[in-house]
């Protein structure tokens, strides 16, 4: 997995993740929502057969540490799934 920053201003920030489908900025996507200081956010593709997925975000505040802590949210859910799971 690899991602290219093609934005990265104060409130502003965009992110393409290469080699990948939308799930995972879906993922970061959702979580965002719920922040009371993203003012817009997207996941999308700008073609089926060409480019890569972005997360597109637009902040009252910084948007670089919004996106963090999201990415932080969506790894402690997938935490809690994994225990959930039986090892045996």
């Amino acid at each position: 997995m690899k991602i290219k920053i093609i934005e990265d201003e104060p409130k502003s920030l965009i992110v393409e993740f290469e080699g990948m489908d939308r799930a995972i900025p879906e993922l970061i996507k959702t979580k965002l929502q719920e922040m009371k200081d993203v003012d817009f956010v997207s996941a999308n593709k700008p073609h089926p057969e060409q480019g890569w997925p972005q997360l597109i975000v637009k902040s009252s505040k910084s948007a670089k540490p919004l996106v963090l802590k999201a990415i932080e949210q969506v790894q402690d859910e997938m935490q809690e799934l994994k225990a959930q799971i039986p090892k045996k």
